[in-house]
């Protein structure tokens, strides 16, 4: 938004006025208007001009924050305001943002082009959704992303390939969550509860009406027989318990009308319509542990709740409160002029965005956690799919091609589905070359592996990469030794840097291993990997890639490293 212009009677009388009683004028009225977000209380660390309107609450993760912008422009900031990137989405951009484990961004725009942004800013890559997103997109053990719009459910590896979609009977009347298995569980304006596995599996259950909120609570023995549950929270204070069984109990009843709710270790943090903030229970029949007074009223705009380790924050556009774990509060603040909700990072700064696009960090507490010295490729998953777990050779007989094609149409279809588990089996165990004696480097057999490597790429799931990364130390067919490297490449991810660690050691080998493919292949795979997984992980793999332009090496080989250098920095 421009700063307001000089008022009208200055216009029609500035030549009768003395110029330096104009300037003074002019910079005391710029000086109260460009930053118009007064704040009482928190220290203000620093501000930074954003070039538009914040569409929704900045995305934190690290030691960045990222905001989405009018005008298709989203911006990551450091811990201490400076810019790290900014990306051009070359359209205008919904309010949703979601980051991975894996550093990489998810935005779309309003003419249903979802986009991938790695953790450098570089765009990875993008596809034509032909909808409009509905939710912020959920992130899956392995990297997946779950895409929600108004008419289908979406699921996509995180380097692009389709996996299946589901058709919506209604449209989402609740954000969807995490449903502790991989999967998610959310709410339809049909009153249906849906629980859909990774895999696209999808469970239905039918509410008394359309909830405000679903959560998912963790199996405890004093609830619901020790079982997984999923509670609905209805917009009068209603609740309602549904076990992973498909059984449906009324719970009792809320103290007041929800307006937020949060989910942290089987208890419920509830912000209620009478202004209170109340911690309760399920497990000990949704008794209320504790509940104060707050602040906030009901008609406060965009108010959520963040609940970490620390305590539990109450957070809107008209500013912040903080609760120790116990129910003390312990700071508060208050905004004006935020058009966002803020957002609280891991060293207690707090961002918001105001209505003059500048985006301010203010200090909010003072336990800063302690610096993590290690190199972080990725976030450390929640779980496993079991994905990565080779077959045994006594549990497979020699395969054949048409195995391999049902598996490439399904993936060329986008609908892999719940065929996903089996299917990832099925090829790992052909890549382990499981089937007669003597018969693992025949023709027939060399080209089913590469196949099988080939289509492992597609799937992406970053559950395979140890696997793969053995296969490329322990095989001596430098053919397959290629098309392994070449796969975890074609995954983009390498979580704690074993594929690295693998291509580094055989780089520096003398002899027979430096064979111009396998030098080639691993050149490509660097490239990917230092393209998807931006910084650190980049800092490791162009030196890698500049050692392999040595004129040491072969002249392909040369040739191949450079241009993916110059794809890094181009991309």
């Amino acid at each position: 938004m421009p700063v307001a212009g000089v008022p009208p009677f200055i216009r029609k009388n500035y030549r009768q006025m003395n110029l330096k009683a104009l300037v003074i004028f002019v910079l005391t009225f710029l000086s109260s208007r460009v930053f118009a977000q007064p704040v009482e209380g928190p220290e203000l660390l620093w501000r930074q001009v954003l070039g538009g309107v914040a569409l929704t609450r900045p995305a934190w993760q690290l030691e960045s924050v990222i905001v989405v912008c009018e005008g298709g422009i989203v911006k990551a900031f450091g811990s201490s305001g400076a810019l790290l990137w900014e990306y051009k989405a070359g359209g205008r951009l919904l309010p949703f943002i979601t980051r991975s484990g894996n550093g990489a961004s998810y935005i779309c725009r309003t003419d249903g082009t979802f986009h991938a942004i790695n953790r450098a800013g570089r765009l990875l890559w993008k596809v034509n959704l032909k909808d409009r997103l509905s939710a912020p997109p959920l992130i899956g053990w392995d990297d997946r992303i779950f895409v929600f719009l108004t008419g289908k459910l979406c699921c996509f590896t995180a380097s692009g390939t389709q996996l299946w979609q589901i058709q919506l009977e209604s449209p989402l009347a609740a954000r969807p969550v995490p449903d502790r298995a991989g999967g998610f569980a959310g709410a339809l304006e049909n009153g249906k509860l849906i629980r859909v596995s990774a895999f696209g599996k999808m469970d239905v259950l039918q509410l008394s009406a359309a909830p405000v909120a679903v959560m998912t609570l963790p199996p405890t023995e004093g609830l619901n027989g020790g079982r997984l549950s999923f509670i609905a929270v209805h917009s009068d204070g209603r609740m309602e318990l549904a076990g992973d069984d498909g059984g449906l109990t009324e719970a009792p009843k809320l103290p007041a009308a929800p307006i937020a709710v949060k989910e942290r270790g089987g208890l419920l943090a509830v912000f209620l319509a009478t202004g209170n903030l109340a911690l309760i229970s399920p497990e000990q029949d949704f008794g209320v542990i504790w509940s104060v007074k707050t602040g906030f009223a009901r008609q406060d705009d965009g108010v959520e709740i963040d609940w970490d380790e620390r305590g539990i924050y109450l957070l809107s556009k008209s500013g912040g409160e903080g609760y120790s774990p116990e129910g003390a509060r312990r700071w508060n603040m208050k905004l004006s002029d935020s058009v966002t909700t803020p957002v609280l990072d891991g060293n207690g700064v707090m961002y918001s965005c105001g209505k003059d696009w500048i985006l301010y960090a203010y200090r909010v507490e003072d336990d800063k956690r302690p610096p993590d010295d290690k190199e972080v490729y990725s976030f450390e998953a929640e779980g496993i799919y079991g994905l990565g777990e080779a077959p045994l050779n006594s549990e497979f007989p020699l395969w054949f091609g048409f195995s391999l094609n049902m598996v490439e149409a399904g993936i060329r279809a986008g609908n892999l589905g719940e065929m996903e588990p089996a299917y990832t089996k099925l090829l790992l165990g052909i890549v382990d070359g499981p089937g007669q004696p003597g018969r693992q480097n025949s023709f027939e057999s060399l080209n089913l592996r590469i196949k099988a490597l080939t289509l492992l790429g597609l799937i992406g799931s970053r559950e395979t990469i140890p696997f793969l990364t053995r296969v490329f130390r322990q095989e001596r067919n430098l053919i397959i030794k290629s098309a392994a490297a070449e796969t975890i490449g074609a995954i983009g991810v390498d979580p704690e840097g074993r594929a690295l660690d693998a291509f580094a050691e055989l780089i520096v080998l003398p002899g027979p291993y430096l064979r111009e493919r396998l030098l080639a292949s691993i050149a490509v795979s660097i490239g990917n990997l230092c393209r998807f997984s931006g910084p650190p992980l980049s800092g490791r793999g162009i030196p890698l890639l500049v050692s392999l332009t040595y004129a040491s090496q072969p002249r392909s080989v040369r040739s191949r490293a450079e241009r993916e250098l110059a794809a890094i920095y181009r991309y």
